[in-house]
């Protein structure tokens, strides 16, 4: 065998490889994406919440991916004003509501650690895909635009960030 053959036997193998190896990659798409990361939005909690009529919020959502799964991702980062008292309040409304909305879409939560105080870490499964969804501590920030509309000693702005992390598998989750 002539070394043009053992190169070119090499090469197809190679070629073979890489088909087989890009053949399992799954692209992030609305049809792997679980229908609660498709509608969870914070937006009715925080309604409750806020005492000023203006409230800020930017969201992301990101996707990858992988070899026998894909994978998605959103943050909510709201700001908004809420009476003082209101911190604890908010957050437990908050681990509810994920929790409701999970139970709706049949999801169970699999795993869960930190305090309405200090943030929270909720895991969960659902269909084909497993997720975290973290919640961290409120932060209080400066007087802004916010603070314009109806401002006063018992009130304060406050800003969140919300990220949920989501994978789908090819296979159900175990």
């Amino acid at each position: 065998m002539t070394i043009a053959r053992v190169l070119l036997i090499v090469l197809a193998c190679c070629l073979i490889w890489i088909a087989v190896d890009q053949a399992r990659l799954v692209s992030p798409t609305t049809e792997n994406e679980s229908a609660f990361l498709k509608t969870y939005t914070p937006n009715k909690v925080i309604d409750r919440f806020k005492v000023a009529a203006f409230s800020e919020e930017s969201t992301v959502t990101s996707g990858g991916a992988g070899r026998g799964f894909a994978t998605h991702g959103e943050e909510f980062e709201p700001t908004l004003m809420i009476n003082t008292g209101d911190w604890v309040a908010l957050m437990q409304a908050l681990r509810d509501d994920i929790a409701s909305r999970l139970a709706a879409q049949r999801g169970e939560i699999v795993e869960e650690s930190g305090t309405a105080v200090d943030g929270f870490k909720l895991k969960y499964a659902v269909g084909k895909s497993e997720g975290t969804v973290a919640v961290e501590s409120l932060k209080s920030v400066a007087a802004s635009s916010l603070g314009a509309v109806g401002s006063g000693p018992d009130k304060v702005t406050v800003s969140l960030h919300i990220s949920i992390n989501e994978k789908w598998f090819k296979a159900e989750v175990p």
